[in-house]
């Protein structure tokens, strides 16, 4: 008669079900059917005929389950199904060679592949000892000596003759027998499906790195542009510097070695009323000549420089439009060099320049020609020629004064225009790229709850191992 499940049968089931085992389950229910039915013994050998002789020797009453398994151990995982649903397992070795060493390996791996704990080694045809040998009994006693010594402690021996009358004591204690085997089958399943929670558990970990690790990647190659962004930004403010440095110096020089030759240069002249009208056009030509061929040089000298860089022509035009353009604010009614110079500046060749030669000799040069509008203003109501002198050595200080000012705010402002490179090429990269991110972001999310789930079987799993008896 078929017992009812159990309170443990019913924990074991409803454990593989919460964990989504349905192999599990429907393997478990069939063991315990089985279970509750008539005792069952398993006789495992290498040879069929023995199998068979053996399996005799049981009588009635149980229902035999023969099983054979090839010389080698690599196929123990093929039977480990045939073995859930018996209560005893017996292991028959022939008197003739008996436990080789390859019955041996069968007898650890079939422990270890959840064989019935009620187990025992048998040696099986021992009448044929009154044939073979003239001490029949004294070299049984030797044969069962060498089993004794070779079984592992967690198998028992038997003799062939003594198998009937153990039947029946495991008849006698079927039922306990199949609440051990119960409790021995659910542990190994609850146990393979815990070590395939943990796999998956594992694998589900191991998938929300790797996303986590793609997204660091995107976050990476964002920060590396960045960087990049930076670095340019800091070449491209490093040779603006220098060579704007270069020309402030020149210029310092220049307007120097003009003021000490003023006084020489207006002696040379009687007509006060001539140095009068002429001096602010004689400075301007003066000044014009000398910014006309300085600012060659520095355009000349920075497109080298840039050159030399080799940096992307993206990054160079991102660098243009970053700049401010500044020679849209030259006033329309300027006129003369600063005008010329300026415009020029502005219409120079190729990214780079665009970046930088658009502004910092023309803001110089409008600066340059309303100091010079001044001077004329002023030159027009000189008294005298110690006047004029006075006027021209102020006019070009200033202009000096100005100049190393003007110059000096511009680098701070490229510097601060530049300086937003590095973020414009960050969220460059970011934008190209927002949708990887957002399908990283989506996918990861999805094995983060998957993992969780995964998580939380392998932990119920694991409690329901520790709690089985």
């Amino acid at each position: 008669m078929i017992q009812p499940a159990s309170e443990s049968q019913d924990r074991v089931a409803a454990a593989l079900e919460e964990a989504g085992d349905a192999a599990g389950t429907w393997l478990w229910r069939g063991v315990s059917a089985q279970l509750a039915g008539p005792l069952r013994i398993a006789v495992v050998g290498r040879d069929e005929a023995l199998v068979d002789r053996v399996s005799k020797h049981l009588g009635s009453g149980c229902e035999v389950v023969g099983v054979v398994v090839g010389t080698e151990p690599d196929a123990a995982l093929q039977v480990q199904d045939r073995l859930l649903p018996v209560h005893v397992l017996l292991f028959a070795t022939p008197m003739t060679a008996p436990l080789s060493a390859s019955e041996r390996e069968w007898l650890a791996l079939l422990a270890a592949l959840g064989a019935p704990s009620a187990r025992a080694v048998v040696v099986g045809d021992t009448e044929l000892l009154q044939q073979m040998s003239d001490q029949p009994e004294q070299e049984a006693r030797e044969v069962a000596a060498r089993v004794r010594a070779l079984t592992p402690s967690d198998w028992g021996v038997i003799d062939e003759s003594q198998l009937t009358g153990q039947v029946g004591d495991w008849r006698s204690r079927r039922e306990a027998l199949t609440t051990q085997r119960r409790a021995e089958v659910g542990r190994l399943l609850l146990t393979d499906a815990l070590r395939r929670a943990v796999d998956a558990a594992t694998a589900g970990r191991a998938m929300v790195d790797r996303l986590d690790a793609e997204l660091a990647a995107e976050t990476t190659l964002a920060t590396d542009a960045g960087r990049g962004g930076a670095r340019i930004a800091a070449h491209l403010i490093s040779a603006a510097r220098r060579q704007t440095e270069r020309l402030q110096v020149d210029l310092s020089e220049f307007l120097t070695q003009l003021e000490a030759d003023l006084p020489t240069e207006l002696a040379g002249v009687e007509d006060l009323d001539l140095v009068r009208r002429a001096l602010p056009h004689w400075l301007h030509t003066v000044v014009e000549q000398f910014l006309s061929d300085r600012v060659a040089t520095w355009r000349a000298d920075l497109e080298a420089e840039i050159a030399e860089l080799a940096i992307p022509p993206a990054d160079l035009a991102r660098a243009e439009l970053l700049v401010p353009a500044v020679h849209a604010s030259i006033p329309p009614n300027t006129t003369g060099w600063g005008k010329r110079l300026g415009v020029t500046a502005a219409m120079g060749g190729g990214a780079a320049l665009l970046a930088f030669g658009l502004w910092i000799p023309g803001l110089l040069a409008v600066s340059g020609g309303a100091l010079f509008s001044a001077l004329g203003r002023r030159a027009d109501h000189a008294a005298h020629r110690r006047a004029l002198l006075d006027i021209a050595v102020e006019a070009v200080r200033k202009m000096g004064t100005e100049a190393d000012r003007l110059l000096r705010d511009q680098i701070v402002l490229l510097e601060t225009s530049l300086g937003r490179l590095s973020e414009e090429r960050r969220l460059e990269v970011e934008a190209g790229r927002s949708e990887i991110r957002r399908q990283l972001l989506e996918e990861r999310s999805q094995r983060e709850l998957r993992f969780r789930d995964l998580e939380a079987i392998r932990q119920r799993l694991a409690a329901h191992v520790q709690a089985a008896p």
